[in-house]
């Protein structure tokens, strides 16, 4: 099949290698076929059409599979964020498992500090409110000292010991020889973990009333708590004078003496709370854990 010609003149197509257009006679370029595609570059055309689409296609395919998420078929528990290094659990007047001072020691239950409850006023019904009523009093006088030991004491009891204590503090400042703010901010900065301020604030309340008991068994249990065990264990033994029965003291002191090295006097307090408290949840485990203290004991020392 030969070429063909355009007329550049009227648009006619004619076949070439005419020298004159036939309807308008204008001359026609020699050099200007349109020449017919072949089979050939038909087929390449195609080739290269199939190519790109099946690229598309195979294009299409990554991005989907990686942006649709993995389904696991098998139900696994969902992992927990990781909790934040400075995290710290809100502390509590409760008594705490102690932890064991040597691998074989049980996990018994430590004393607790007194609650006090000579220490707190009536509560109030609506705490929220009295509140309210205190701080509208201190606006007026800032410095009765019995409005600050009552807000402080609120403020306790709303769970907002942190801000209990300031106002315990300036109570305690504006009267230091009352006994009952320098055991309540004592009290308040122990369940805080604040040991150094609740070890100086039971001490003053110490001095005050040297013969309270309760004031001098939380002095000791401070002290212990701190982690100063060879202060604490003089402390406990006061307390035991000041009430020889009080099972709580000498646990308390058995602790100590064991985080401090004296096995034999630790047996010695264990077995004394023992017998003042056999009804203790831990005195079973404990009477075993004494048994074998007291084999691994030099017969002397028994």
């Amino acid at each position: 099949m030969s070429g063909y010609v355009v007329c550049p003149a009227c648009g006619t197509r004619m076949k070439a290698g005419r020298g004159h257009c036939l309807r308008c006679f204008e001359t026609l370029p020699v050099d200007a076929p349109e020449a017919p595609q072949s089979w050939l570059t038909q087929g390449r055309t195609l080739i290269v059409g199939v190519v790109l689409t099946l690229g598309a296609l195979l294009l299409s395919a990554i991005i989907w599979e990686r942006a649709t998420p993995v389904v696991d078929d098998v139900a696994r528990p969902a992992q927990s964020a990781p909790k934040a290094a400075s995290q710290q659990a809100p502390p509590s007047a409760e008594p705490s498992e102690a932890s064991p001072a040597s691998s074989g020691r049980p996990s018994i239950v430590e004393p607790g500090f007194v609650s006090a409850p000579r220490a707190a006023t009536t509560p109030s019904a609506d705490p929220a409110a009295a509140r309210t009523a205190y701080e509208k009093t201190l606006v007026q006088r800032p410095d009765d000292a019995e409005t600050l030991n009552k807000l402080g004491q609120t403020l306790v009891a709303l769970g907002r010991i942190d801000e209990a204590v300031p106002r315990f503090e300036r109570a305690a400042a504006v009267a230091p020889d009352k006994w009952l703010y320098q055991f309540n901010l004592a009290h308040a900065a122990s369940q805080l973990l604040l040991w150094d301020q609740a070890v100086a604030a039971y001490r003053r309340a110490r001095a005050i009333q040297p013969s309270d008991q309760a004031t001098q068994f939380d002095l000791a249990l401070a002290l212990h708590k701190k982690g100063d065990d060879a202060a604490a264990i003089p402390e406990f033994e006061k307390a035991i004078t000041l009430a020889p029965s009080d099972a709580r003291a000498h646990l308390g002191l058995a602790i100590a003496l064991e985080r401090d090295g004296r096995m034999s006097d630790a047996i010695r307090s264990y077995r004394r709370f023992l017998e003042l408290e056999p009804g203790s949840p831990d005195a079973e485990k404990l009477k075993l854990y004494l048994d074998s203290l007291s084999r691994a004991q030099p017969a002397s020392n028994r």
